[in-house]
């Protein structure tokens, strides 16, 4: 039985080699007959073909190049401008942006507030006009702070303002508080002999009400809680006052002579005895006659200058009617 198994499986390798060699016989294609120049490649009998050759080896010559002619495109570059790359996508893109410009602010300065003039106190349309005009009577009292220092030493024309404490109420119209009223000095002058004191004389020609400059004609009748007569400032008048000081040099040389005229008097000496008569009346002299000539010496004696500091209290009068625009 296993001969008989042994013999089946030989018998069934053949077969399986046989039939491998048959199928591929049948696939393989016939090989092509060589060239008789084939033979005369092939080396000699007796000859090792790896063994060094003692001819150069031949370089076979190189093909010629030929070369097209070839169009050479000139680019400009454009200087490398601070570009920001987005990240990659499907098409790049490339954002340009602008360089910083500097934020610093400079300091912003407030518009300069122009006030507009208008002449109503020689104009008869405003005058008569009465239903686009406010009139202020004259007489109208509006008390006003200074708002710089004046002195009888100020130059004639500089411009003085003032500012309105209270609110002052006229037919149809009210003056609000803290209303602008400009003026300028006509007149001054410092303290001068005859003990004239110093003068400032200003006049008030124009107010601002909503922004325009109104020109008006007043007078100042308090000035430093003091009252002013006929628009004068005047500084302290002090000729009377001078009248005692200029006698004071003749009654010290008389109270010199009578101290002497005591003291000659004390001695028992004749002749000194006789001699105080003569001091005493020397002195009595001086003095009468300084007492009588001190009304004329007091002429050279000056009164007092006037200084009055800003935010001082003034009471501003109209002397002529005041024409304000509605």
């Amino acid at each position: 039985m296993k001969k008989l198994f042994t013999q089946f499986l030989l018998a069934c390798l053949v077969m399986t080699q046989f039939s491998f060699g048959v199928l591929a016989k049948d696939k393989m294609p016939d090989l092509p007959d060589l060239p008789p120049e084939f033979d005369t490649v092939l080396p000699p009998d007796g000859v090792d073909v790896f063994s060094p050759s003692t001819t150069p080896a031949q370089i076979a010559p190189e093909k010629p190049v030929v070369t097209k002619p070839s169009t050479t495109v000139q680019t400009q570059t454009k200087p490398a401008q601070p570009t920001t790359t987005s990240k990659p996508t499907a098409s790049k893109t490339v954002i340009q942006t602008q360089p910083k410009k500097n934020t610093t602010t400079a300091p912003v300065k407030k518009p300069v507030q122009t006030v507009q003039k208008v002449n109503t106190s020689n104009n008869s349309y405003y005058k008569s006009n009465t239903q686009s005009t406010y009139i202020i009577p004259k007489g109208k009292k509006f008390e006003v702070r200074l708002q710089q220092t004046v002195s009888s030493s100020t130059p004639v024309g500089t411009r003085i303002s003032f500012v309105s404490r209270y609110p002052e109420t006229s037919t149809y119209i009210t003056i609000p508080a803290n209303t602008i009223f400009k003026g300028r000095v006509v007149d001054s002058h410092p303290p001068q002999y005859t003990g004239n004191g110093g003068l400032i004389v200003i006049e008030v020609d124009q107010v601002i009400y909503k922004g325009r400059a109104y020109e008006i004609d007043a007078k100042i009748s308090i000035a430093n809680e003091k009252r002013v007569f006929f628009n004068n400032i005047k500084g302290k008048r002090t000729y009377l006052q001078s009248i005692p000081k200029s006698i004071k040099p003749g009654s010290r040389f008389f109270k010199k002579m009578w101290r002497k005229t005591k003291n000659l008097a004390k001695n028992e000496n004749g002749v000194e005895i006789i001699l105080t008569p003569f001091t005493l009346i020397t002195g009595v002299v001086v003095y009468a006659v300084n007492f009588v000539a001190s009304p004329v010496l007091a002429i050279f004696y000056k009164g007092k200058s006037i200084t009055i500091p800003s935010g001082s209290l003034f009471t501003i009068q109209l002397r002529e009617d005041a024409i304000l625009t509605k």
